[in-house]
């Protein structure tokens, strides 16, 4: 997995550098826009690390112009804005995922490996899982002509294990999938997510989610 590091700054650059290096990734960097763009643009990179508050052609630019050449790496931005109309512009640029600075570089790596995961893996927008008609896109299940509405975290968790049908996957991996976090990041057990997976039992069937040995979750 090779890593793009694009940051005007470099002490930021070099630890972000170390942190991926830590996690047996290889990485490259680019300090000014025009770097950046054209590594972006010429090598298939897992996934890009961009400083939004660079100063003399800030990310959201670098987005813009990343995504305007049909470019669909997976962008992990950090931005020192933590109000809310700033995140949901940062998305909005079709960033993938965004990191507050200061941030620990566990969670750096964690949220790199989940966008990039979904990167390599083929979208799927709709399918039949155990009976039930999903619209992944719309975010809509129905069985029988009745339509089942699920809060955030719940689909999440269901969509998580619809489309790795047949896998089993255990919590910590369900904790990044869903929360984008590990169980130890977020400072909760795993009693949460067991609620989670409870609550979907009793709106779509005690049958659609096994457990094996309380360790993983599987929907056939």
């Amino acid at each position: 997995m090779r890593i793009l590091v694009v940051d005007d700054h470099p002490k930021l650059r070099s630890n972000v550098r170390a942190f991926l290096k830590l996690a047996g990734m290889e990485s490259d960097e680019a300090v000014t826009w025009k770097e950046a763009l054209e590594l972006a643009l010429s090598h298939p990179y897992s996934a890009i690390v961009l400083d939004m508050n660079m100063p003399v052609m800030g990310g959201r630019e670098f987005l813009r112009e990343l995504r305007a050449a049909e470019n669909p790496t997976p962008v992990l931005a950090l931005t020192s804005d933590s109000l809310l109309a700033d995140k949901i512009e940062t998305f909005a640029l079709w960033a993938d995922d965004y990191l507050t600075k200061p941030f620990e570089g566990e969670e750096l790596v964690a949220r790199i490996r989940a966008i990039a995961r979904r990167k390599e893996k083929p979208i799927e927008t709709k399918a039949q899982v155990a009976g039930f008609e999903v619209d992944f896109d719309r975010m809509k299940i129905v069985r029988e002509g009745k339509t089942y509405e699920l809060p955030a975290k719940e689909w999440g968790i269901f969509e998580f294990l619809a489309k790795n049908r047949g896998i089993p996957k255990n919590k910590s991996e369900i904790l990044e999938a869903v929360w984008g976090e590990t169980e130890e990041s977020l400072g909760f057990d795993s009693v949460t997510l067991e609620a989670h997976v409870s609550s979907l039992r009793k709106k779509l069937g005690k049958d659609l989610i096994r457990t094996i040995r309380n360790v993983w979750y599987v929907i056939d």
